[in-house]
């Protein structure tokens, strides 16, 4: 269920939205203390659910009945199922014709007992419960609510333990049965589930019907999904004898035409890669009535896809929508094999789902789709896991699921994008037939039932048997690996001198034992390529060069999930040579950015390497370097602006001003996605003042009606009008906003609005966040993202969220707050990590991953203020960043 929606976002938003998902531990004592808690006792087992509900989704509740057939492993006076915030109203066991009443009580927040007046013997026996709940109104978990365009829907989410939000059971995921559903629902209302309708009739309530749908193959709690709503359907081409649908709110099945029109040929490509059908009946896409931070989620025969990444006008159908689409689908739909044909055991094995679904579906995306250049995908997937991963705090890819908090930290750039790139490292090491062979063999063994991580490396060691203990070493423990490289060439043959160890941009930050990996390494010289197996602290290894090489490629094809430390002169020889292949062109660009606040690279350094590049014909190499350049803004103090501007204007002014904010008719998609970057980033950071002034005759142009906007660059027009807008220009984009009929418009604006600098404007852009006519969802994320990276905007929004945490609170999910010290993560100075501790020290306790979602923003904090301090002695006076 990937959270990130977009798989290549813009250097721009990468920034914020890596800190969103941070992995953040919990304290091993807090682990310990709820371990026995976590997991319900396996003395009984379920067998198969038979679920009814009834529900109208303009209501508030809902009520039904759960028929669970368990079996008994000795006999028992108790049993314990989860349950969260629900009504038991009845509940009884039935063992043949006898009936055991049982009575409820509630033993914590997420479960409850079952108590009998006599012991019930071991065997198999039908658990019957009778209950009521809510459906959520702020948290898109469990079963939930929303109104769309005067339309109410309902929706489930129950990854990872929203179904005991909606009825009681036993949620883990190491159960997997068949499951039956019944729905009683408003006859003028729509139903989908996880199979088809097998049965329809009116219910005994007048105006209500019941509709049952076909048993479900085995599957664990979190995969099970309904919804119900007055949708519109848009059938698609069928993917052989699969049927497909698109499933969207009221009057909006024509904006799922792009999707419609691709799904069936992703489906075929991963059919054919895993030599297996689609494992499910059918192929229902559902598009929710949620805000744009949703992503999506890989039911079994339901995928639910947050409206904006499924539906778009045509207008709206832009290059990066149908990036985001496609790849997103591929990710969803390689789940149906990896994840739902084959289910992990216990939730320490989320990353081989989430990992192996981002891995397949970014090389789906490439072959399907090859003029996009997916094929650099993986290189953005190892900047963002390397953004989290060289942090202290960083945890283990596979990581134990010992207490409910724990399940905080699983979805972030650590399963995701980590265990993506370490895949792909091993595939280069063993070779795309050899490995497919391997996931082939997991898969055919493992159908229909579970497995775990060790059974998916022993199916790869089958291949090559040193693989498992390499993965491993990569997956069992935190961090990233440094690679120091030294060239020798003083005696006998070239040869290079390796080292690894732990990469840390503090120094001394870890007191762990220092860690070691195997890594599978592919080295290229001008000779030809040497593969090592450096799995020892030190290494020597001959090159295959007669003399000293002139360069030496030390990660070739930069899948590598390792750090190279050269020493100044051997890299710039690297990065120079003019037939650098544009993979390790930007694993070398990130790795500057790492070594650098490692203290192994000047600043300055990594910055002419970024001003050498942004004249490069590739896209991704173009947003590369403009990352690099965004990155270093956290370090610019007031009187350095003008040089940082100079370094914007030097870099990438004149390729801004010639893309212009006008797309010509001829215009290919690659002009379209970089203008969304680079000509807004030399707008605002090189305060281009033409490019601000056509961006605001832009906008004026489109509030009066007399002009369009182009949806690829709305969101770059509107937010560099905004940076000089006055309350006139503030007043009218608000005025849009609140009429705007569609979320991603509705999106843009808000965004827009958190670019205005005048300090009055920027807090009326805050005090939207507490305007009950604002929906929060849709406003929080993109005001307080863009005041986090506006340093003259921070301290106000520091200020703010001190001062009103408690009504900010009142408007969130339940655990949202947790993730407010997350908006300041890119401040820069010890001073700043000490007022975040103040003012968040006192509210972390309260909610699920609190405490460390608050360590994790302090520790990026101080990282960043260590690099400036140490960049700042390292030259000589003021000018840090001034252009040459």
């Amino acid at each position: 269920m990937p959270f990130l929606t977009a798989r290549q976002p813009t250097a721009r938003r990468a920034i914020a939205r890596l800190a969103l998902f941070a992995a953040l531990l919990l304290c091993s004592a807090l682990a310990t203390a709820a371990t026995t808690a976590m997991r319900l006792p396996d003395s009984v087992r379920p067998l198969a659910y038979r679920l009814t509900i009834s529900l109208d989704p303009a209501q508030p509740t809902h009520s039904g009945e759960v028929e669970i057939e368990i079996e008994l492993k000795q006999a028992t006076r108790s049993l314990q199922l989860h349950a969260k915030d629900l009504q038991i109203r009845n509940a009884w066991l039935e063992i043949g014709a006898r009936r055991h009443a049982a009575k409820s009580r509630t033993l914590d927040p997420e479960r409850i007992e079952l108590r009998f007046a006599q012991a019930i013997p071991a065997g198999r026996a039908k658990l019957v419960l009778a209950f009521s709940g809510k459906q959520q109104d702020t948290d898109e978990l469990g079963l939930f609510h929303r109104r769309e365009a005067g339309d109410w829907y309902a929706y489930t989410q129950f990854e990872s333990t929203g179904a005991r939000l909606a009825f009681p059971l036993f949620d883990e995921p190491g159960w997997k049965v068949p499951w039956t559903l019944t729905l009683t629902v408003p006859q003028a209302l729509m139903a989908v589930a996880n199979t088809a309708p097998r049965r329809e009739e009116a219910a005994a309530t007048p105006g209500w019907k019941r509709i049952e749908f076909d048993p479900t193959p085995p599957l664990p709690s979190y995969l099970l999904a309904f919804a119900v709503g007055p949708f519109d359907v848009l059938d698609a081409p069928p993917a052989g004898a699969l049927p497909i649908r698109f499933i969207t709110p009221r009057g909006r099945a024509a904006d799922a035409a792009f999707a419609a029109g691709i799904t069936a040929r992703i489906v075929e490509r991963l059919e054919a890669y895993f030599d297996l059908p689609h494992p499910f009946a059918k192929l229902d896409s559902l598009a929710l009535s949620v805000p744009s931070g949703f992503g999506a989620m890989e039911h079994a025969g339901l995928i639910t896809y947050g409206a904006p990444l499924m539906l778009a006008t045509p207008a709206d159908t832009t290059g990066q929508f149908q990036r985001n689409y496609v790849s997103l689908a591929a990710h969803e739909l390689a789940h149906q094999w990896f994840g739902n044909l084959v289910t992990m055991a216990w939730w320490d094995d989320l990353w081989l789902n989430e990992s192996f679904a981002s891995w397949l579906g970014d090389r789906i995306t490439a072959e399907l789709m090859p003029q996009w250049h997916w094929h650099t995908s993986v290189q953005q997937a190892r900047a963002r896991a390397m953004r989290t991963d060289r942090l202290a705090s960083s945890r283990r890819v596979q990581q134990p699921v010992l207490s409910d908090d724990d399940m905080g930290s699983l979805w972030d750039s650590i399963t995701y994008e980590k265990g993506q790139v370490v895949l792909s490292m091993f595939e280069q090491w063993l070779g795309p037939e050899r490995f497919r062979d391997g996931v082939r063999r997991y898969i055919h063994k493992h159908a229909w039932g579970h497995a775990t991580g060790d059974d998916f490396l022993a199916a790869l060691g089958s291949q090559d048997p040193a693989l498992p203990a390499a993965l491993r070493s990569f997956t069992a423990q935190p961090g990233l690996p440094r690679v120091a490289v030294t060239l020798q060439c003083d005696e006998g043959p070239p040869r290079l001198q390796l080292r690894q160890s732990r990469l840390l941009p503090l120094p001394g930050n870890d007191t762990s034992a220092p860690p070691l990996w195997q890594i599978p390494m592919l080295i290229r010289t001008p000779a030809g390529s040497t593969r090592l197996l450096f799995d020892s602290r030190e290494a020597a290894l001959a090159l295959p060069d007669t003399a000293c090489p002139a360069w030496v490629q030390a990660n070739a094809g930069g899948v590598g999930y390792y750090r190279v430390a050269y020493a100044p002169a051997l890299w710039r020889q690297l990065m120079t040579q003019p037939d650098l292949p544009v993979s390790e062109i930007l694993a070398g660009l990130d790795d500057a950015q790492g070594l650098s606040e490692a203290g192994d690279l000047p600043v300055a350094d990594m910055l002419a390497m970024a001003e050498h590049f942004a004249s490069h014909a590739d896209r991704a190499v173009i947003e590369q370097s403009a990352e690099l350049l965004l990155h270093a803004r956290r370090m610019v103090n007031a009187a350095e602006l003008p040089a940082y501007a100079a370094r914007w204007q030097r870099a990438f002014g004149e390729r801004a001003r010639q893309l212009g904010w006008t797309a010509a008719p001829d215009e290919n998609d690659e002009a379209r996605l970089l203008r969304a970057l680079l000509v807004e980033a030399v707008a605002d950071d090189g305060g281009d003042a033409t490019l601000r002034s056509q961006a605001r005759a832009q906008v004026d142009a489109w509030l009066a009606q007399t002009g369009a906007l182009d949806a690829s660059s709305r969101a770059a027009v509107l937010a560099s009008a905004a940076l000089d807008g006055d309350e006139a220009l503030f007043n009218a984009l608000l005025a849009a906003a609140r009429s705007a009929p569609d979320r991603a418009l509705r999106r843009d604006l808000y965004a827009a609005l958190g670019h205005f600098r005048a300090p009055r404007l920027a807090q009326r852009a805050r005090d939207l966040l507490l305007d009950s006519s604002v929906d929060f969802r849709e406003a929080s994320r993109a005001v307080m993202s863009a005041h986090n990276q506006a340093p003259a905007l921070r301290e106000g929004l520091m200020q703010f969220l001190q001062t009103r945490h408690a009504e900010l609170a009142k408007r969130m999910g339940r655990d949202d707050p947790a993730w407010l010290p997350v908006h300041l993560n890119q401040a820069c100075s010890d001073d700043d990590a000490q007022r975040i501790a103040r003012i968040f020290t006192p509210h972390a306790a309260r909610y699920q991953g609190g405490r460390l979602a608050l360590a994790q923003t302090l520790e990026q904090v101080r990282v960043c203020a260590a690099w400036r301090t140490r960049e700042t002695t390292r030259v000589a006076g003021p000018g840090l960043l001034r252009a040459p």
